[in-house]
């Protein structure tokens, strides 16, 4: 239910309708230049603890409480008879940052009319030394590319893709498939936020750079690469976006722009990226996670347990913070889910997610999460002892 006379508690007013208005401004600029479409539309902002939201349509403000079986989370979504772009309150205070996470989300919004499905592959290769390790040579060099506009940079940003590619089965298309739904989103919100591309470039090098010893790339990676081939290939072909194909590959699309050769050599390119340094990085690190996931194991697999089912409901999660535990799905640091049965937030100590999405698993006596059921629903014993799942109440 939408209303203007409550206007939502936990939700600065003033603040968001600056930023509302803000972001009607980024679309008129646009005017559709980059997708032929304008990004403005319906829009929400929802404080994901205690439901509040405002909502804005056609420059009008309302309050608005968000239904429990709606999930808060940054996306697009069907509401009210209406498709929505939603974003978490609050706001990033970053002005530049901000501007990108609402053009970013008003892309979601707009996506599947223009032929870009949304996709959630796994990209379990990138959780591994070799994986990673020629990961952080790419952006490396894609942040040397921007900053310099060297077409050595590319090639070298090529040929650490190459070379991950060829390690890999099937992680071409995996990338490629995250990278033209994540990366095209964070591209849009990174170009509206600002329009020169050559200012851009230094927002976009920064975030390779800061992101050179993330955690996890999984889910992550195409936040930072998606931006910078799109920055490239949009130096070279300012309306490149206006002959996109949902099957293209950015970085074969920026590899035409720039007129490039298929790169070769890529080991003989690492010195000059620290390709020494990151490998020994690397290989510490799958040592530490060994221990890691022998501890997971026990705590999400072997330990008694609490499981809770997905779907009919929402989801919110942290994609710099995964970690994946083999066929039994993948943990998130921390994730919120809801359905007919009520809402698991966990905000400590990590959830398992399937590897079929069918449910989220943690552990059944630690802190760290709260599980709110709803009428007649309740925990009752699961297949082993000490095991236990939501389940409909007993009559």
């Amino acid at each position: 239910m939408l209303t203007s006379l409550v206007l939502a508690a936990t939700i600065d007013i003033a603040a968001a309708r600056a930023a509302f208005e803000d972001l009607d401004r980024l679309c008129r600029a646009d005017a559709g230049r980059l997708w032929n479409v304008s990004l403005c539309g319906p829009t929400v902002f929802a404080d994901p603890k205690s439901r509040d939201a405002v909502t804005w349509v056609d420059g009008e403000l309302k309050a608005a409480t968000i239904p429990q079986e709606i999930g808060i989370a940054n996306y697009g979504l069907d509401w009210d008879g209406r498709r929505w772009t939603m974003v978490m309150w609050p706001l990033p205070d970053d002005p530049y940052d901000r501007r990108a996470l609402l053009a970013h989300e008003s892309w979601h919004r707009v996506q599947d009319t223009l032929g870009f499905k949304q996709t959630g592959p796994k990209n379990l290769h990138l959780d591994g030394a070799g994986g990673r390790a020629a990961l952080r040579l790419e952006m490396r060099a894609l942040a040397r590319a921007l900053e310099s506009g060297s077409k050595n940079a590319i090639e070298d940003a090529l040929a650490f893709r190459a070379m991950r590619h060829a390690l890999f089965s099937g992680s071409a298309e995996e990338e490629r498939l995250l990278e033209m739904h994540e990366g095209l989103a964070e591209y849009t919100g990174t170009a509206l936020a600002e329009p020169r591309v050559k200012e851009r470039a230094a927002h976009i090098a920064k975030a390779l750079r800061d992101a050179d010893r993330s955690e996890s790339y999984m889910r992550s990676f195409a936040y930072r690469t998606g931006p910078a081939w799109g920055a490239l290939i949009e130096m070279k072909s300012p309306h490149w976006t206006r002959s996109l194909k949902p099957s293209d590959d950015l970085a074969l699309v920026a590899q035409r722009a720039w007129k490039l050769k298929t790169p070769k050599d890529a080991d003989a390119r690492e010195k000059k990226y620290g390709g020494a340094e990151i490998r020994a990085a690397e290989q510490a690190r799958a040592e530490k996670k060994r221990v890691l996931i022998a501890e997971l194991r026990a705590k999400f697999i072997d330990g008694p347990t609490l499981t809770v089912p997905m779907g009919g409901g929402g989801m919110t999660f942290d994609p710099y913070g995964l970690q994946p535990l083999g066929d039994a799905g993948t943990v998130y640091r921390s994730i919120t889910v809801s359905g007919p049965w009520g809402k698991l937030e966990v905000t400590s100590g990590g959830g398992l997610v399937s590897s079929d999405w069918t449910k989220v698993v943690v552990p059944a006596n630690a802190d760290g999460y709260t599980l709110t059921l709803n009428e007649g629903w309740s925990k009752v014993r699961g297949a082993r002892d000490g095991d236990l799942t939501v389940g409909r109440s007993s009559p």
